[in-house]
């Protein structure tokens, strides 16, 4: 048997320490490349909903367009009249369809009927009511004897006589599951409370931006979920005893996962007149520095600071200035929290204006249910949730 000397042990053991040493260093010098030269960005999938989003915004945008259409002044007054009750009658078809929908769900998913009656009574939106009834059909399994029953409905209304009180009654403090998999997760209890400790800086910040708050909560909420799912030991034993936001992304930074690089491009687009996400004069300065400052420093520091201002005020100005892009070019997304998520999840680069934009972005998987970002987002914005606080359009 041969026996290795002292000698040759340490040699082999110096030998090995040093290729270890050579292989975390040349994955680590890969990393730093990936992420520099971008191919670690998220490109994103689509969903396999996105044609039934597409299809129910479009929808939306007729209905949209007749609540608006104005009465010519060179118009005859029958065909001003003839405007005015068809009008009307979209309206109705509206409430009757919301009603009958309602009416269905209250006995799949009474947990969520109850979210939106709550909210129909805040902002009594019939279109927003719609949008909250859409995010619950995108569960159901047999869509096509729901819409059947819906439509059954509608055509006996007056028979049928479906009535809002009695829905109340019915759903009234159901001891059902969301239908949604989240709301009834421990860690949405950790995440709902540290965003409400919050709600005056995203106010402030949403302000700041001219931006709807709940549509930056909205990609807030979807980074929370993303993290806890990915770390769930780390986020237990750390950031819920806490009750505060995840600030733990090392490629990204802040609570709401903003790249170095992204929150650079967030402030040249401030001052360049020539971008198709110039925002305007008065939006110049929001984020200038004081002279003197290391910029790529005190970006880090604004960032990762635990006040949360300025990860939101930049994701609020990441979201406008795209918005405002679309709007340019003839399509206005405002309305649409799935392409706007979308499109916070995969960046710049691939904000292109089309008449049929896609959801998607990247994966987050919440026990056995995976969504995309852009749904998540889509979600989070129609289910009722802290909407005392930040209430839906």
């Amino acid at each position: 048997m041969m026996v290795l000397s002292v000698k040759k042990i340490a040699r082999i053991a110096y030998f090995l320490m040093l290729y270890t040493f050579a292989i975390v260093g040349f994955v680590f010098v890969g990393m730093f490349f990936a992420i520099r030269l971008k191919i670690t960005d998220v490109k994103g999938s689509v969903d396999n909903l996105s044609q039934n989003f597409q299809n129910q915004a479009e929808e939306n945008q007729i209905i949209i367009g007749s609540f608006s259409n104005k009465i010519a002044t060179s118009s005859g007054e029958l065909d001003n009249i003839k405007t005015e009750i068809d009008k009307l009658t979209i309206e109705k078809d509206l409430k009757i369809k919301n009603l009958c929908s309602l009416e269905e769900l209250s006995y799949i998913a009474p947990k969520n009927v109850d979210k939106i009656l709550t909210v129909k009574k805040q902002i009594k939106s019939d279109l927003t009511v719609a949008q909250m009834i859409f995010a619950i059909k995108t569960y159901l399994t047999d869509k096509d004897s729901f819409d059947k029953n819906v439509s059954d409905c509608m055509s006996n209304f007056e028979s049928r006589k479906v009535n809002e009180d009695e829905i109340i009654t019915r759903v009234k403090n159901s001891n059902s599951q969301n239908i949604f998999v989240w709301p009834d997760e421990d860690q949405w209890k950790t995440v709902s409370q540290s965003i409400t400790k919050d709600k005056d800086i995203i106010n402030r910040a949403a302000l700041m931006a001219d931006i709807d708050p709940r549509l930056i909560v909205s990609d807030l909420v979807v980074e929370q979920l993303r993290v806890y799912y990915s770390a769930r030991e780390l986020y237990k034993q750390y950031f819920e005893p806490l009750k505060i936001l995840s600030n733990m992304n090392k490629i990204s930074l802040g609570v709401m996962a903003i790249k170095e690089d992204t929150a650079a491009q967030i402030e040249s687009h401030l001052k360049d007149r020539s971008s198709p996400y110039y925002l305007g004069e008065k939006y110049e300065n929001i984020l200038n520095y004081n002279q003197g400052q290391n910029l790529a420093t005190e970006r880090y520091n604004r960032l990762m600071d635990n006040n949360h201002y300025y990860s939101y005020l930049y994701a609020g100005l990441y979201l406008k200035q795209m918005m405002t892009q679309w709007k340019n070019a003839g399509f206005d997304i405002s309305s649409r929290p799935e392409i706007v998520g979308t499109l916070f999840n995969v960046g710049f680069p691939q904000s292109k204006p089309n008449a049929n934009p896609k959801i998607g972005g990247s994966t987050v998987q919440i026990g056995q249910n995976k969504y995309s970002f852009g749904r998540l987002s889509y979600e989070f914005f129609y289910s009722g949730e802290l909407t005392e606080i930040f209430p839906c359009f």
